[in-house]
């Protein structure tokens, strides 16, 4: 046990991955749907207000009766909101306890459990939307995986919209550690526990969580990565994959872009196919 938590405990490569796959742990996902539908924080899911605000300006991009992908939906938060204005809604996640909720709360839309890393649609959508900055958590072979699946699944003409923290979310911060003791169990765990947090940076753009969870008999430990972006490191990557800026803004509500936001929205088009 020695060996491999002084290993743990070591900085990571850049973008090493953990083997824990935590979404669909029976424990876990039952704490993330909480935290998903807990209006008072926006810890997995933005508060109600924004979604709200970020449902109406998507309305607004779409025609009545477009179909609309929103991948990574969790418990259809906005898949069901977007339904009721109007639009044909697929909500996408691989969460079972997420999208257990949302078939049970929302009839109107259609849900699939999968990973969106692995979605096989071709030509049937209008939109494809990512919203609360999955895409900077992902590795970049996974975002250049994921881009080629939305390029396909969206029809000529069709629009990416999703968010990234910029350099200014972690601006001036620093790496740290902690550690705390959870006698009566946690969020990782419901057994007693030891919980320690890293924080690591890698350069001004990329940083990651680190949290190891140590148990009689078991450790554990889960990576947390997140990549920012500017528009113009934005741009260059997304356009490698035949999908053109339409336009940028500060959140995905649609508020006018400023060069210091803590987050960005990108509109993305796929181009059209060449006679």
């Amino acid at each position: 046990m020695y060996n491999t938590l002084r290993a743990l405990l070591r900085k990571p490569k850049l973008y090493e991955k953990t083997q824990e796959k935590f979404w669909n742990d029976p424990y876990i996902s039952k704490g993330m749907l909480e935290a998903h539908l807990n209006p008072n924080t926006d810890a997995a899911s933005r508060k109600p207000e924004s979604i709200e605000r970020s449902v109406e300006w998507i309305c607004s991009l779409l025609p009545r009766g477009a179909k609309l992908l929103d991948i990574g939906c969790g418990p259809g938060l906005y898949t069901k909101r977007l339904s009721e204005r109007g639009l044909r809604v697929t909500g996408l996640d691989f969460s079972e306890r997420s999208i257990a909720y949302a078939k049970a709360n929302d009839a109107k839309s259609e849900y699939v459990m999968q990973d969106y890393l692995e979605m096989e649609y071709k030509n049937i959508f209008d939109m494809v939307t990512l919203i609360w900055c999955d895409y900077g958590a992902l590795i970049p072979e996974d975002r250049h995986n994921l881009l080629d699946r939305v390029y396909r699944a969206l029809k000529p003409g069709g629009l990416f919209l999703f968010d990234v923290f910029t350099p200014w979310w972690n601006f001036g911060q620093k790496e740290s550690t902690s550690w705390e003791i959870c006698e009566q169990g946690g969020f990782w765990s419901p057994n007693p526990h030891i919980c320690l947090n890293a924080q690591y940076y890698y350069g001004e753009s990329i940083g990651m969580s680190r949290t190891v969870i140590v148990e009689d008999g078991n450790i554990r430990s889960f990576n947390i990565w997140n990549t920012s972006f500017t528009k113009k490191s934005l741009s260059e990557k997304i356009q490698l994959h035949k999908l053109i800026p339409v336009d940028y803004f500060s959140d995905a509500e649609g508020k006018p872009y400023e060069e210091n936001s803590p987050t960005l929205c990108a509109v993305m088009k796929k181009q059209e196919e060449p006679h």
